[in-house]
């Protein structure tokens, strides 16, 4: 789950002046403006719109390292939709801010696993999935700082586990739910590691799905499972489930407009509408258990919209960015 072997050459691009090759509109002061391309003096290549001599609007820019984004800019960096290409093959497409990924995103990684929820300031932060693909576990719950922080449950093809977890490890009162109509009630603690050893779901389920670097830290500290009950299923002891944090929107102005803004939507698609979807899959549980349907999967979201064919308003242009968030 290493975020991000891929983010070399994401945040630093050519610098934006008349030095380079450019073949494009310009205004009546030689700015580059409107649609234009160009080589610039590092050899990295952009081609899509500008504004007063700043990348504006839609482009494409392709870092001479192999990477890519193609999306959104506002006066020079990236801003509202776009996906970037990263060289070892990943792939991050939703919104930004600020040149940071920030709101609704998904991150497809190379080796298969995928991210997919919210985003604040380049990191993974309210609710969000993460399949591991080589373990086929799912979990799908609440993210701070980029670490499993809050509800959330983990999904295997045989049972399902629902707590509270704290930097990435499972703590406090949960519950384990078998397609068998049955729960085991009971709870986590924290242990320091080796002395006690740490229970096969985290250790087979959890720890792969660390960071490399925040997986040493955990390798110290055992989560130990402590049973205490065993009941038919009841939808009514479930923990509670986990919410999506609210954020601005990736275009929020620094400055207040005098007039409130134009809103649209900056989604590829409605994620609090797949929030119902998941609250009626994952949740609820017992229309499951009744019929019996564990591996129903819920409907796939719409791929992210291909943006190089959108436009831009021109009444938000002069808009700046709101440091606050």
């Amino acid at each position: 789950m290493a975020d991000l072997l891929g983010e070399a050459g994401e945040g630093e691009q050519g610098p934006e002046n008349i030095i380079g090759e450019y073949e494009g509109e310009r205004n009546a002061l030689q700015e580059r403006h409107g649609l234009g391309r160009a080589i610039l003096p590092n050899r990295d290549y952009y081609e899509g719109q500008y504004r007063k001599g700043l990348r504006h609007g839609l482009g494409l820019y392709v870092f001479k390292s192999g990477a890519r984004y193609n999306g959104h800019y506002h006066k020079g960096i990236k801003q509202g939709i776009g996906t970037f290409y990263y060289p070892d093959g990943t792939r991050y497409e939703g919104e930004w801010k600020r040149d940071l990924r920030h709101g609704y995103g998904a991150y497809y990684y190379a080796n298969g696993d995928i991210y997919e929820g919210q985003w604040k300031n380049g990191v993974r932060e309210g609710l969000g999935s993460y399949t591991y693909k080589g373990l086929a576990v799912k979990f799908m719950g609440t993210w701070r700082n980029g670490e499993m922080d809050g509800p959330g449950q983990i999904i295997t093809h045989a049972h399902r586990y629902h707590g509270v977890w704290k930097k990435n490890l499972p703590i406090g009162n949960g519950c384990f739910t078998f397609k068998t109509n049955c729960m085991q009630h009971g709870h986590h603690i924290h242990m320091n590691y080796p002395l006690f050893e740490t229970t096969e779901l985290f250790k087979k389920q959890l720890m792969p799905m660390l960071d490399p670097l925040k997986e040493e830290e955990a390798k110290e500290v055992a989560a130990i499972w402590r049973a205490r009950e065993i009941s038919t299923y009841d939808p009514e002891r479930l923990p509670p489930a986990p919410v999506p944090f609210e954020y601005p929107p990736s275009d929020t102005s620094i400055t207040p407009p005098p007039t409130p803004m134009h809103e649209e939507p900056v989604c590829p698609y409605d994620f609090f509408q797949d929030i119902a979807q998941y609250n009626k899959y994952y949740l609820d549980e017992k229309v499951i258990m009744a019929t019996g349907q564990w591996e129903q999967k819920p409907k796939e979201p719409s791929a992210v919209q291909e943006v190089m064919g959108e436009g831009t308003k021109e009444e938000d242009e002069d808009q700046d960015i709101d440091p606050r968030y």
